[in-house]
Order: structure tokens, then C-alpha cells, then sequence
């Protein structure tokens, strides 16, 4: 297999590349400034013990409370650590004790991070546990004696207390080489020691080095033909820092001196717009749908403009063959995680089921969240979980959308019609105003216009009020506020009353007080009463123009029926 790794630092985001036979099927991403914390080691106070769920949360200075448990302990490389902690987790822990935890797995919108209390420093060859005493090999070393001879060496180097898991990297290397290794994560761990007593709770003790580092200690392995690398500061971190690195290796490592970008050179920028599209052309003309709800990632194959095949069942065959490669691409490179069901189009033939299914398989050969993934169900259905540690693409690279609030959808034009309708026949029962002001959409403006605009007349007619239509270019399909006004004699002198609009949800700005003729003696003045308030979104009330929410009448062309 042809593999390659392409890395990007900018001022502002760090990205990796990991390009397998041409083709982009991971991304890692750095933001500079971003909450990004797995493997950071914190300092918390105990914030809760829950005893049903065996579980607590920890106070370390995030938004949110992190999630403990005590079997909590993840790892690509041994099995054997996840049953280190057998006693219940109120014995172990109460609230407001202090606690050294290591970050798992990254917060999501509505999740706090998941941690452990079993510290661990990985290196290139091996991982070491300063508070454990164990000693493990990675599982896909096979061959007994060279296990037997690394648990060997590992007895030999450990410090006292701690422990060391093998990883796959240190097959048949030398003692002296897994020592160094060992001996720089030691250094590490002396460090967050000796702030644990001079730091208070909800501190972070350790960061987790830089991508460029990370890529060549976890990436970098032997069988990556190159790693082109666009920054000469991180270039020559690499060579200097990266002791570990073979001189086939060091060969391997490229500076990139062109003026085009990297990422855009390479085709890279391309397959990050496509991967965060919800549908995915294939090469056949068939495609793929990938959709998320709360619970899951769900994927839908479709045959589309494809038609190739000697009958029916080989067409949906040679479909579903080549939607598995992409699945599992497209899965690796967004870096999905959680539940994923995939639905591709029914197969009579059982050796085609299994084909697509080990197509759909060996896609995750490389992949380092190992995925579960079972056979087809009786509705024909692939079901499959991947480990989740950090955050997808998806959610790195967008936000919600402030409209719909991430749901997809927004109410139609004519609900909105029709719910302000129902608002101005509620504000005329209240007051008995003469005017009525509508801020609004555009496009919802428009509709209650009608063609000629008759439909306002309908409505002005109905309501007995003159309507003026003002449209708000901050607004929203979904936001609109009505606003009844009255005339009312005041004093010469007498400051302008200006009163603050409130109404169902109470959250818009107070409007500008209309301006009046300067007469002397009494005059009519025009004044805003509270009126009806809908769906009008803090965001948008904190940086409307001032000019959209409150306009005045002086001087406005009358923009109802004339």
C-alpha cells in the first residue's frame, strides 16, 4: 500500500493528511486557541459520585464537569488494563476530594470529556503508566517469544510502581532503544509531578505535544514513503526533537518550498469540501447519503445514474462493492464515531453480502478507532460502532445554523403568514391603535402583500388598522415583531415618553421613540406600546442594525397599501 503524509501549519490551524494510494482517508486537525484535550492532564476536585452508574464528575476548569470512571481506561495496545480498578467508585472517591486525571475523549455540545485516573504517557514504542505497575505487549505482536522477550525487558526498565505497554512499533528493537524511549516519558511525567502540589484544583498539569510531533510519533512508521511537511520550523523540530526517527525515516521527511499550497496542490482542499458534503458521487454514478440524528450516523447507497451489470443483482453487486470503499473512507476521513447503521441496496446472493461486508472491513485496516462492525441484519442492514476521540469533521470545520438551530428546516413563509395574522388580531384586542408597525422577513412581507396587494388590504380591512410594513434585513424566516402605535397629546416641553417593548419571549431592544412636530403648546406624539414579540433569537437582537429595528415614522414613505 502506497502511503503518504501531507502536513499544513498556518498561523491560525495545523492540519495532517493521510493519503493511502492516492486517495485522502484521514484528517487531523489543530486550532490554534481550540479546547482541544485529549490526553491533557488535569487537576479536578470530585464534583458528584454517582453510585447507580458506578461513574462521578470532576470540576477541571471547562464549561463542562469531566466524566469519571473507574473502568474508564481505554487502549489500542492492552487489553488487560480495563479491570485495574475493582473496588465501587464511592470507596475510591468523594466530593471535593482532589484527583489527577487524564482527558479520553473530547466534550461534545451536549457531553462532558470522558477521563481516567490511570495516567499515561505515549511514546513511539512504548506507552508508560507511572501508577501502574504492569507490563503488556500490543495484541498484533503474534509471535510468542518476541512477547515473552519484551515483557522481559520491560520488567527489567520499568520504574518501580509503573509499568509499560509494548506498542506495535517496538517489535524486535533493541533494549537500549526502548529504554530511551522510556526514559524521555519518565522526564515528562517528573514534570507533571512536581506541579501537583503547587497547583490548586481545576488546573491543567500537561498538554499533549503539537500536531507535527504527534504526526511523527504515532504516523511515521516504516511503510510511509514520505512526509512533506510546508513549515521549516516544524521541519527542523522534527529533525532535531524526534530522536526516534530511523535514517530511512529522516530521508523521508520532506521540506515543501512550492508557492501553491500544499493541501491545494495535492487535491487536499477538494476532498475536504466534498467529505463535508451530506452526498457523496461515486465514480459509477451511484452515491451515498450520510445523514446524523442524536443517537447515530445513518448512510443510505443508492444506484443513481448507475446501470452496468449483466442483471439486476449483479448491477446492485458491483453498486454496493464499490459504496463499501467509499463508506469506509468517507467514515475514517470525517472520522465519524458512535453507532453507525449503513443501508445498502438489498443482495439475494449470500456470497455477495459477504463480499460487500469484507470489502466494508478490510477499508479499516489502517484505522486506529477500532470499529466494530457485524453482519447484515435481517432487514439487510450493516450495523457498526467506531470509537470516538475526538471531535469529527463535521463538527470541527461548522456550527448550527442560527436560523433553524441546526434542525435542517425552517417554518414555511406561510406558517410564519399566518402566525403573524394571529398576532395582529391578538394586538388589536389589546389596544386601540390606529397603526400597527410589522418588522419581518422580506420574503414573509411579500406573502401577506399578495399579488396587487390585495392580501394586505384584506387584512387592513378585517383589523380595521392601517398597516406599515417594514422589512428587517437582520430577521430570520421565523422572527418578525409587531408593534402597535397610538397618537397621544403631550405637553410643549414634556420629554418623550419611551417605553420598552416586551412580549412573548421579552428579549428585543427598546425601538427608537418617534419623532414628533416641534410645536409649541400641545401636540400629538406618536408612541410604541408594548406589543406582540416572536422568535426573535438573542443573536440576532444583539447585532441587528439599529436602523432595521427601529426606523422612524417621520420622514418614511408609507410602505402599506397607498
Amino acid at each position: 500500500m502506497n502511503r503518504k503524509i501531507l502536513v499544513n501549519i498556518g498561523p491560525y490551524e495545523s492540519r495532517a493528511a493521510i493519503i493511502e494510494n492516492g486517495k485522502l482517508v484521514e484528517l487531523l486537525y489543530e486550532i490554534q486557541d481550540s479546547e482541544k484535550i485529549v490526553g491533557c492532564i488535569y487537576k479536578g476536585r470530585v464534583a458528584n459520585v454517582v453510585a447507580g452508574t458506578q461513574s462521578a464528575f470532576v470540576d477541571i476548569g471547562i464549561h463542562k464537569d469531566a466524566y469519571l470512571t473507574l473502568t474508564g481506561v481505554e487502549s489500542s495496545d492492552d487489553e488487560d488494563l480495563k479491570d485495574i480498578f475493582r473496588s465501587p467508585i464511592q470507596d475510591q472517591l468523594k466530593v471535593g476530594q482532589e484527583v489527577i486525571l487524564q482527558i479520553l475523549k473530547e466534550p461534545t455540545p451536549t457531553k462532558g470529556p470522558r477521563s481516567t485516573m490511570t495516567i499515561s504517557f505515549p511514546g513511539r514504542y512504548l506507552v508508560f503508566m507511572p501508577k501502574v505497575d504492569h507490563i503488556g505487549v500490543s495484541r498484533k505482536i503474534n509471535q510468542d517469544r518476541e512477547r515473552d522477550r519484551l515483557r522481559a525487558i520491560g520488567k527489567r526498565i520499568a520504574p518501580k510502581g509503573g509499568g509499560v505497554v509494548f506498542r506495535t512499533a517496538s517489535e524486535g528493537l533493541e533494549e537500549s532503544v526502548l529504554k530511551a524511549d522510556l526514559d524521555l516519558l519518565i522526564k515528562m511525567w517528573r514534570k507533571v509531578e512536581s506541579k501537583i502540589g503547587k497547583s490548586p484544583p481545576r488546573t491543567m498539569l500537561h498538554r499533549d505535544i503539537p500536531l507535527p510531533m504527534k504526526v511523527a510519533r504515532d504516523f511515521f512508521t516504516d511503510d510511509i514513503e514520505e512526509m512533506i511537511i510546508d513549515s521549516e520550523e516544524a521541519y527542523k523540530t522534527i529533525i532535531e526533537d524526534c530522536e526516534f526517527l530511523s535514517p530511512l525515516q529522516r530521508a523521508s521527511l520532506e521540506l515543501y518550498k512550492d508557492k501553491t499550497p500544499i493541501f491545494e496542490k495535492f487535491g487536499i482542499e477538494k476532498e475536504i469540501e466534498r467529505a463535508l458534503s451530506r452526498k457523496i458521487w461515486l465514480d459509477s454514478g451511484s452515491y451515498i447519503f450520510i445523514d446524523k440524528t442524536e443517537a447515530m450516523y445513518c448512510i443510505d447507497v443508492n444506484s443513481g445514474r448507475f446501470s452496468g451489470g449483466s442483471d439486476l443483482e449483479e448491477t446492485v453487486f458491483k453498486v454496493n462493492l464499490e459504496a463499501a470503499r467509499e463508506i469506509a473512507r468517507q467514515i475514517r476521513l470525517r472520522n465519524l464515531a458512535g453507532m453507525i447503521i449503513i443501508d445498502f441496496i438489498d443482495m439475494e446472493a449470500p456470497s455477495h453480502r459477504a463480499q460487500v461486508l469484507k470489502t466494508l472491513r478490510e477499508g479499516f485496516k489502517g484505522d486506529r478507532n477500532k470499529p466494530n462492525i457485524l453482519d447484515f441484519s435481517e432487514l439487510g442492514l450493516v450495523q457498526m460502532t467506531r470509537r470516538r476521540t475526538s471531535a469529527s469533521l463535521d463538527e470541527i470545520r461548522k456550527a448550527p445554523c442560527p436560523c433553524c438551530q441546526g434542525a435542517g428546516k425552517t417554518l414555511s413563509v406561510a406558517t410564519v403568514a399566518n402566525q403573524i395574522r394571529a398576532g395582529l388580531i391578538d394586538e388589536t384586542k389589546r389596544y386601540q391603535t390606529d397603526k400597527i408597525i410589522l418588522n419581518a422577513h422580506r420574503m414573509v412581507i411579500d406573502h401577506l402583500r399578495g399579488k396587487d396587494n390585495n392580501g394586505i388590504r384584506e387584512i387592513e380591512n378585517q383589523l380595521r388598522r392601517k398597516l406599515i410594513l417594514k422589512p428587517a434585513n437582520s430577521f430570520d424566516i421565523e422572527t418578525f415583531k409587531i408593534e402597535p402605535v397610538m397618537e397621544r397629546p403631550v405637553k410643549s416641553g414634556r420629554r418623550q415618553n419611551e417605553r420598552q417593548p416586551h412580549g412573548a419571549q421579552n428579549r428585543e431592544v427598546a425601538p427608537e421613540q418617534i419623532e414628533t412636530p416641534a410645536n409649541h403648546g400641545d401636540a400629538p406624539e406618536q408612541a410604541v406600546l408594548p406589543g406582540l414579540v416572536e422568535n426573535i433569537p438573542e443573536n440576532i437582537l444583539e447585532s441587528a442594525p439599529e436602523n432595521d429595528l427601529n426606523e422612524t415614522l417621520q420622514g418614511e414613505k408609507d410602505e402599506s397599501n397607498p
